[in-house]
């Protein structure tokens, strides 16, 4: 992707919220004492917390919630598209990580989007963002069926039932989905379905044909659109827009189930994403390096924030370098994370300057060509926490709005194929640089930087957090659980204050226009050497903290940026 293309990209997210201002939504954060969901839409969260009180748990609420998401949020997620699910058991302490991210179809090759000619009007407009080529075997279905029959306990149908009511009686069209819909409205009116969509603030939006999907999906489960009918019409749209997925490919598709990643730091044990999330692994290695830096007890401030801009750098170099589909390729995470590293890096932190990028940069010895044995059985994130104690933490996409801009079989399609490196050295939408290792292949799962987390204190979670926004999913994140854990921030406090963040290339720090730093501070880092360039906002964040003593209290926050609403009770 050009220089001018990626910065397009960067102007389109910022158009997407520009109305939204942070602490608009007076209801955009709320105390619940027996359950509570937060998700970046208020259907949503309330037909999570109606699925609690009709006797589901947490993975019950969290399957609901995500179904409801892809009705009122189309832009977003949706069956279309694919996601993590980091799900912790209150019964024993256990922590699973469902892999439901879509992947490559089988057809697919390293140099697939190589060929360049006439782009199509609109934004976002390369082979891997829009039309068939751009779109990978959604994985939402699969794992929305997995999470309610591993974990749930109420019928598919049952979980289904609010998100089919939504799309059959209709939704208030929210700002933030009429901001999208208005940025690429041109784009949607090629399609027979979005086409009829009024997208207008406060329209009343009704979906029918996905309500067709959702009663199918209800009624017979994830196979309707693993091969059903459902799946044919997919099939044919994808190849009708020049697409190469097929029904075989559909058929194939299978949720991973993966050990989460996990670290101990600043006292507490973080939970969060494995590969094919780099997400996951920025926080932790960002965490370690951190504490060896500015000690267990860091004071909000300037060097904090200096410090915190620093540890990114490597961690999104090792993206770049070592990353990739974990079924197909060997991730050195424990060579990445061994604490000579950690203690190297961290030196460079503690110095109080700011380095470019290349000076985190250290390559480790291995053996690069080796192969794991593969097993062939727009974004969003949501937070349940149930009576019982349950945790799910849960981010869902379709990649960039509307995925696709295309919907087969009344699905709004992805178009996750932009999340593979186009070629190597190439950038992507998040102008994030592809390596070799995460080339597009056959059904290969791309590199994510979603970052679902939960946070422990001892065996008891004390938060449930996670954010959608691209490669400023896993600073977001990390900021906010700091600002609550550390800053002893309320949770709605932690998640209106400002944020910034950085990737390594561009050499650029971001700061929130949104929320921004003080000029004190602003100041401070560029006394310390940061280029400082101007973001809306640093992505969308909902959280939920968990106290347990002396009284239990759920502090539920919807990111007031995406003018999101918890529910419970």
């Amino acid at each position: 992707m050009t220089r001018s293309v990626s910065i397009v990209i960067w102007c389109i997210w910022a158009v997407l919220i520009a109305g939204l201002t942070v602490g608009s939504a007076p209801d955009h954060a709320a105390v619940f004492t027996r359950d509570a969901v937060a998700s970046d839409h208020a259907a949503a969260s309330q037909a999570g917390a109606e699925i609690l009180a009709a006797g589901g748990n947490a993975a019950d609420a969290a399957a609901a919630t995500m179904l409801a998401l892809g009705v009122v949020n189309p832009a977003s997620s949706g069956l279309g598209g694919g996601g993590f699910a980091l799900y912790y058991s209150a019964e024993d302490a256990s922590l699973t990580f469902l892999d439901f991210r879509e992947r490559a179809p089988r057809a697919s090759t390293r140099t697939m989007f190589d060929r360049e000619g006439p782009r199509p009007p609109g934004p976002a407009n390369a082979l891997s963002q829009l039309g068939g080529l751009a779109v990978g075997v959604p994985g939402e279905p699969a794992g929305i069926e997995a999470l309610v029959q591993r974990f749930g306990r109420l019928s598919l149908d049952k979980v289904v039932a609010p998100a089919l009511r939504l799309a059959e009686q209709g939704f208030v069209v929210s700002e933030a989905l009429a901001a999208m819909g208005n940025v690429f409205e041109a784009q949607l009116r090629e399609d027979p379905v979005m086409s009829t969509w009024n997208l207008e603030e406060g329209a009343t939006l009704k979906r029918s044909s996905l309500a067709r999907v959702l009663r199918a999906f209800a009624q017979k489960g994830a196979a309707v659109i693993y091969g059903g009918v459902i799946g044919q019409e997919m099939v044919a749209a994808v190849q009708r827009h020049g697409g190469i997925m097929t029904l075989d490919d559909l058929r194939a598709y299978r949720v991973r189930t993966r050990k989460p990643l996990e670290a101990t730091a600043f006292g507490h044990r973080w939970v969060t994403a494995p590969p094919p999330s780099a997400g996951g692994f920025t926080m932790v290695q960002s965490l370690l390096i951190l504490q060896e830096a500015v000690g267990e007890d860091p004071s909000y401030g300037p060097s904090l924030l200096h410090a915190m801009v620093e540890s990114w750098k490597g961690p999104f170099l090792d993206r770049q370098r070592y990353f990739g589909d974990p079924d197909q390729v060997i991730l050195p995470i424990a060579r990445m994370l061994e604490a000579s590293r950690i203690r190297r890096r961290a030196d460079l932190v503690d110095d109080d300057r700011a380095h470019p990028a290349s000076d985190y940069d250290m390559p480790i010895e291995w053996t690069r060509n080796q192969l794991a044995t593969p097993d062939d059985a727009g974004t969003s994130h949501l937070c349940v926490v149930d009576g019982e104690g349950n945790v799910a933490s849960v981010t869902t996409t379709v990649n960039l709005p509307f995925g696709a801009r295309f919907t087969g079989g009344g699905i709004v399609l992805n178009d996750e194929m932009d999340d593979f490196a186009s070629a190597v050295g190439a950038a992507n939408a998040f102008e994030l640089v592809g390596g070799a290792r995460n080339l597009p292949g056959p059904w290969k799962r791309p590199v994510s930087t979603m970052s679902p987390t939960i946070v422990l204190s001892g065996e008891k979670p004390v938060l449930c957090i996670g954010a959608s926004g691209g490669s400023r999913i896993v600073t977001a994140t990390q900021q906010v659980a700091m600002n609550i854990l550390l800053h002893d921030m309320q949770a709605d406090e932690a998640v209106t204050a400002p944020r910034i963040h950085h990737q390594g290339f561009p050499e650029t720090l971001r700061v929130e226009t949104l929320a921004p730093l003080s000029s004190a501070l602003l100041d401070a880092l560029r006394e310390r050497g940061h280029d400082i360039a101007p973001i809306h906002n640093v992505a969308n964040v909902q959280a939920i903290e968990i106290e347990h003593a002396p009284t239990r209290m759920l502090h539920a926050v919807s990111d007031p940026r995406k003018g999101g609403r918890p529910a419970g009770h």
